[in-house]
């Protein structure tokens, strides 16, 4: 373990630590079939950023117990988690780029779910199980960033804390990985059934709809005409693409514009021939890409 560690040992968990002139890490896990534990303190003393990717079929959970970082997923969607904040997301899943703050203590703890052990509760939760089995639903699961209640927070240190040994150990993991897992399915399923689940139709409707705004990306098509276009109900056409796409008709388009963008960009094209092509404004490409970037397109040129 690091000199004058933060945290605590994770009972029965292999570790892992770097030192050096970015600050100290240490990773500690603990690992089943059915399930990985990973507890992760550091302090970074410069700007970092760590990547992960899920290889393996479930669902991985990140619970923040200190600091503040933000994250970005797939290149294209960012996420600012708070202390005590919680995510789950579908895996396998592409890169997760994380930034933690600087000169803060982070510690993170995660759990990767495997399909088999999620299995056993999705009976009981429909619609985690229809969000799950959908191909083009976000990877991030609904209602997701959300905030740890004690309850949550209590089965975390009680993992951290065990003072069973051997099989005792894994048995207690296994109770209280379990529960951990019930109360996000809980968090994920708490809202009214109409507001958070929606029919194959309807799904397939605002498919129709992305790939109509896909067709054209220079074209800015308002949410009435759009769910004219699929035959929706306004207020219920929004609903749905919000919770497939994770964004509402015109923040889809403005991704879509920005990938283009980026591609086009990348090939030599100039900042005006661009925009023009993919529906921005100069200026308002060059602060989106200043906003995900850090820098504007010509300088990262140089």
């Amino acid at each position: 373990m690091p000199d004058n560690f933060p945290g605590v040992r994770l009972p029965g968990g292999n570790v892992q630590s770097s030192k050096g002139e970015f600050g100290t890490i240490c990773i500690q896990d603990f690992n089943t079939p059915e399930y990985r534990i990973r507890y992760h303190v550091a302090e970074f003393e410069e700007r970092f950023l760590f990547q992960s990717n899920g290889y393996d079929t479930g669902v991985d959970s990140l619970i923040l117990l200190t600091g503040n970082l933000q994250q970005e997923f797939n290149e294209y969607k960012r996420v600012h988690l708070f202390e005590n904040q919680w995510w789950l997301v579908k895996a396998p899943f592409e890169t997760i780029t994380t930034a933690p703050d600087i000169n803060k203590i982070l510690q993170t703890f995660t759990i990767w779910f495997s399909q088999q052990f999620i299995d056993e509760l999705l009976p009981i939760f429909p619609f985690v199980h229809q969000y799950i089995q959908l191909e083009e639903a976000d990877t991030q699961l609904p209602n997701t960033p959300a905030w740890a209640d004690h309850e949550i927070l209590e089965y975390v240190q009680s993992i951290l804390k065990c003072s069973y040994m051997d099989e005792w150990r894994k048995d207690y993991f296994d109770s209280r990985v379990r529960d951990l897992l019930f109360k996000f399915f809980v968090r994920i399923s708490a809202d009214d059934p109409f507001e958070t689940s929606y029919n194959k139709s309807e799904l397939e409707k605002v498919q129709q709809a992305a790939s109509i705004i896909k067709e054209d990306i220079s074209k800015h098509l308002l949410v009435p005409e759009l769910a004219k276009k699929v035959w929706m109900n306004e207020y219920r056409f929004k609903k749905v693409f919000r919770m497939v796409y994770r964004a509402g008709p015109y923040e889809y388009l403005r991704n879509e514009r920005l990938k283009k963008a980026i591609t086009l960009l990348e090939q030599g094209l100039f900042v005006k021939e661009v925009a023009a092509e993919t529906g921005w404004r100069p200026a308002d490409l060059i602060f989106a890409y200043r906003e995900k970037f850090g820098t504007t397109p010509g300088k990262k040129k140089q």
